[in-house]
């Protein structure tokens, strides 16, 4: 049944149970505080009792008749089940004649020894001390039953138990309230994400601008769940409108040229020319089917994470691509960093290395025969690694879209290729908890920043 509970009960219930507790500490405190007052309280009596008991006896001769008055005015008051009584240094009862009650020698030795004692015995309490007098030394021995003091005390324990199990029921409706009040925002969050569907991703939770409480940080993150999965599914509805688009062309084209061909006989010749142009076709299907493969299967598995320098991945990509054409198209600039960790981060190698490869392989294609520059610089939050051409640049309408996969800028379609390779970079990049930046001058160069995070 637990595990059916609502948050707002389990809060409830846990709320008056630490309130429970520290109240039932508090209540025991200042019972047991109250508790030992009482008794303090009823010793002081009894011993005012044993005091004024044995100035009665004793002490006439050695009081003024003012005194002694105030002493017989006092000694008339007795206690419940009182009971006094007096022995000298021979533990010999004196004055008052021992019936029921008696006291053994050890209470009697005790007395004499410790001058004051306090103990309790069959609900009594008992007070003792040692009366010097003129006349002789006596032990007084003072016993009476605290009954007014018990039934307060009796009062006070039903009047806590009764505030106590009240206290609890108001805590528990009171902690049900909170708990409503405080819960509210996650409850109108929770009926606003069950509106959201597929169809309608590009609503978003209400946010106050003016809090940085959970709740807010709680809808932001929603918020971004809900726009990675937009861009998510419309990556996908792009993704396959592009994908059978270029899928379709070299088929189309395959399909076409081995129907023209067997309309009729034809010459050797004619269909050596008509086979090299389906290689040539089935050629480009496989190159743009292999790259939609790397593209779906670009994902990091836990297991795959290694060390890598960043500054050793940058040296074997532009030495890799850059040997490809003439010599020299690609320069290196490493800036100073004097601990190689600096530049090392936790991830997969060879996603990476393609990654670094596809931005390098377009910036030498764009370039034509200028150079390519390669930097990697490091700050205090970024490794970066800067990438930057001499080519045709990119239009500033077309920034926003060069990630998409098959996106070709209009001034690039004469190059040859698929418009893959930089929507894999930007993914395996976002993969590693990295960005890229991209800044373009038409007719210029295009500059590539990727930031990876230290």
């Amino acid at each position: 049944m637990q595990l059916n509970m609502k948050i707002r009960d389990r809060l409830s219930l846990q709320f008056t149970l630490m309130f429970s507790v520290v109240l039932l500490v508090l209540l025991v405190s200042i019972y047991l505080l109250v508790e030992h007052n009482r008794k303090k309280s009823f010793y002081d009596k009894l011993e005012d009792r044993a005091t004024t008991t044995a100035q009665f006896y004793l002490a006439e001769d050695n009081l003024s008749e003012e005194n002694f008055s105030k002493v017989l005015r006092n000694y008339p008051r007795s206690l419940a089940r009182e009971s006094i009584r007096i022995y000298n240094d021979r533990y010999q009862p004196a004055f008052i004649r021992e019936d029921s009650v008696k006291w053994n020698k050890e209470v009697i030795r005790r007395v004499i020894t410790e001058k004051h004692i306090h103990f309790e015995e069959n609900e009594l309490q008992v007070a003792g001390l040692y009366y010097e007098d003129n006349s002789g030394n006596f032990s007084v021995i003072a016993a009476a039953y605290d009954m007014n003091g018990l039934e307060h005390m009796k009062e006070l324990r039903w009047i806590m138990l009764l505030g106590y199990g009240c206290s609890l029921l108001i805590t528990y409706l009171l902690g049900r309230i909170f708990a409503r009040i405080a819960l509210s925002p996650i409850s109108r969050i929770i009926s606003n994400v069950r509106i959201i569907r597929a169809s309608s991703l590009d609503k978003r939770l209400h946010i106050n601008k003016g809090k940085r409480d959970e709740i807010t940080e709680l809808s932001t993150t929603i918020n971004n769940l809900l726009e990675h999965l937009e861009q998510s599914f419309e990556a996908q509805r792009s993704f396959i409108a592009n994908a059978s688009h270029e899928l379709r062309t070299p088929i189309s084209s395959i399909i076409g040229e081995a129907e023209i061909t067997l309309m009729q006989d034809r010459q050797t010749q004619e269909y050596k020319t008509t086979l090299h142009n389906v290689i040539e076709d089935a050629t480009r299907l496989n190159a743009i089917i292999n790259s939609l493969l790397e593209l779906v299967q670009a994902n990091i598995d836990s297991n795959e994470l290694q060390p890598v320098r960043l500054d050793e991945l940058l040296w074997e990509a532009a030495d890799e691509w850059g040997n490809k054409g003439a010599i020299g198209k690609v320069t290196l600039h490493y800036h100073a960093f004097n601990n190689p960790q600096k530049v090392t981060i936790q991830g997969n190698r060879y996603l990476l290395f393609i990654a670094l490869g596809n931005i390098i392989k377009n910036a030498i294609k764009f370039s034509g025969k200028k150079e390519v520059h390669c930097e990697l610089d490091v700050t205090t939050d970024n490794i970066i690694i800067t990438v930057r051409d001499q080519g045709i640049g990119i239009p500033q309408s077309d920034l926003h879209k060069i990630f998409q996969p098959f996106y070709r800028s209009a001034n690039a379609i004469t190059y040859t290729g698929f418009g893959i390779g930089l929507s894999l970079a930007e993914k395996i990049v976002r993969l590693h908890n990295g960005k890229i930046e991209v800044s373009s001058v038409l007719g210029q160069g295009t500059e590539f920043r990727l930031l990876f995070p230290v």
